[in-house]
């Protein structure tokens, strides 16, 4: 009997596995191929030896897909906060099948998006991003929305210094 369960068990494990094999070849859904964080900044240094203030969002990318860097875009909201423009590492130049000559990102990148008042009012605030990126040789997403919160604390200051222009998102 112990053994009729035993086998009963392998085969339900074995069909399990083939069912689940074609899925295996699906490609991810956007969310879960593309996954952001954000996280407020504040005060930490720059390369160039400056105060650091602002947003930083850094992408979590699947193995196998990859996010076009020129496809992002960044919105602030409520618009009483404003940034400037991001600050994108350069990526890795491909010859890409279905755009071209590209900039991409694999595996993990981290974009500033620079505070440009001095004064950031607390409260919560939505960082809406549109971003595009591929299956590597399979698919490429249509441009998708993602959206992310961050919590602006009581008394948090931006220091006066070199504010960039301003912009409520990536320029075109």
């Amino acid at each position: 009997m112990t053994r009729f369960f035993a086998a009963l068990a392998g085969l339900c494990l074995a069909g399990a596995a083939s069912a689940a094999s074609p899925l295996a070849d699906e490609p991810l859904d956007p969310g879960k191929a593309f996954r952001p964080h954000a996280r407020l900044v504040a005060g930490e240094p720059s390369a160039t030896g400056s105060e650091r203030h602002g947003i930083d969002v850094e992408y979590r990318i699947e193995p196998g897909y990859y996010l076009y860097r020129g496809r992002l875009r960044f919105e602030v909201s409520p618009p009483t906060l404003l940034i400037g423009p991001p600050e994108l590492p350069p990526g890795t130049e491909i010859e890409d099948e279905f755009v071209g000559k590209s900039a991409i990102f694999r595996d993990r990148v981290t974009i500033h998006l620079p505070f440009v008042v001095s004064v950031a009012k607390p409260g919560r605030y939505r960082v809406k991003i549109t971003a595009q990126g591929c299956a590597e040789g399979r698919i490429c997403y249509a441009a998708f929305p993602q959206e992310l919160e961050v919590n602006i604390p009581p008394g948090y200051r931006v220091t006066d210094g070199a504010s960039p222009p301003v912009h409520r998102g990536l320029p075109r």
